[in-house]
């Protein structure tokens, strides 16, 4: 299984979407502010404000080219 099935997968997915939605959690405690509830749809958060949903996609776009960077090392090495 790559890298990238893996993300495909529900139970990995659900744990990224979890991680993700700790890390935007922190990060508003940290700078002393209320984190943003997320909504999950098909097994995925969604922030009412834009800046929020922004920030989850670039996290998940990183997860997608890192699986990719991952995927690519392990069929160098072959």
């Amino acid at each position: 299984m790559t890298h990238l099935e893996m993300l495909q997968s529900p139970n990995f997915k659900l744990s990224l979407e979890r991680k993700i939605v700790a890390h935007i959690t922190e990060e508003y405690l940290k700078a002393g502010m209320s984190p943003p509830l997320p909504k999950y749809v098909n097994n995925m958060a969604t922030y009412a404000e834009a800046n929020v949903s922004k920030l989850a996609n670039r996290v998940r776009t990183g997860a997608v080219l890192f699986a990719q960077l991952l995927d690519e090392q392990k069929e160098a090495s072959k």
